[in-house]
């Protein structure tokens, strides 16, 4: 199939934002994603929630900052251990900057924060904020400024790498339900996810690995994730792991 990565990369930053607070708040544990071919209209809503408060440092709405102001992510540090995807705090502020339209709203149990951009980020709207006691909830929509990646609105192709990245997603966090279009995506193991390329898979676990084995006809080929993200073009990861088959291999041999 064809498809324009750009657009794919909108999608992926908001959703891995929700993976990512995951790792860090199991109690974040559902994420629904609703597409809505005919208008181009994408939501993303998970059980948790954004603090709604004002930082202390900047005087903003701490939902405001994270969606609308490049370098604010929290992964700087190099030092850590990161098991998580975003590394650079730019990611969903350039959601917000392709689109034509993009509302923020969350609530943290106490206080509800509405807020939505318009022409590529340009303009905005006063946040609304409102006291409420309910159970926190995060929801972003957008509406994709199509014209900047030549493309007409959400086809098939653009549809299916979305459904794909949410199935991998399922896959590589197994506390998380994902819902497509009120359509549950799950998986019991990882190796269940692994016999949807291949049958007879050969599969093992450790606390940081997760490996399936099975038979290819046209050579060498390998799907592998960091973190969640797809590393379509392997990395020291794979070659890792298939040095010490083959080498296993070339002995018995």
């Amino acid at each position: 199939i064809t498809y324009n990565p750009g657009f794919l990369k909108l999608f992926d930053e908001i959703v891995s934002n929700s993976v990512d607070e995951h790792k860090r708040n199991p109690k974040l544990n559902e994420i629904s994603v609703n597409i809505n071919k005919e208008t181009g209209w994408i939501s993303i809503r998970d059980n948790g929630g954004i603090p709604v408060e004002i930082h202390k440092e900047y005087n903003e709405w701490v939902p405001e900052m994270i969606f609308s102001n490049l370098k604010t992510g929290s992964n700087f540090d190099d030092s850590e251990d990161r098991t998580v995807v975003g590394t650079n705090g730019v990611g969903s502020t350039l959601t917000n900057i392709f689109s034509t339209e993009f509302k923020i709203e969350t609530c943290d149990t106490k206080k509800r924060f509405v807020q939505t951009f318009s022409n590529n980020m340009s303009v905005k709207t006063i946040p609304k904020v409102t006291k409420i006691k309910t159970k926190g909830y995060t929801e972003i929509s957008w509406l994709t400024d199509f014209s900047r990646f030549e493309l007409p609105g959400i086809d098939e192709a653009s549809y299916k790498m979305i459904e794909k990245r949410l199935y991998d997603i399922a896959a590589c966090n197994m506390g998380i339900k994902i819902y497509l279009n009120d359509t549950l995506i799950s998986f019991k193991s990882f190796s269940q996810y692994a016999e949807m390329y291949t049958d007879n898979v050969l599969y093992e676990q450790s606390q940081n690995w997760k490996i399936g084995i099975g038979h290819s006809t046209v050579g060498f080929k390998a799907i592998s994730f960091v973190n969640s993200v797809e590393t379509k073009d392997g990395g020291t990861h794979v070659n890792n792991i298939s040095w010490q088959i083959v080498n296993a291999l070339r002995d018995m041999i």
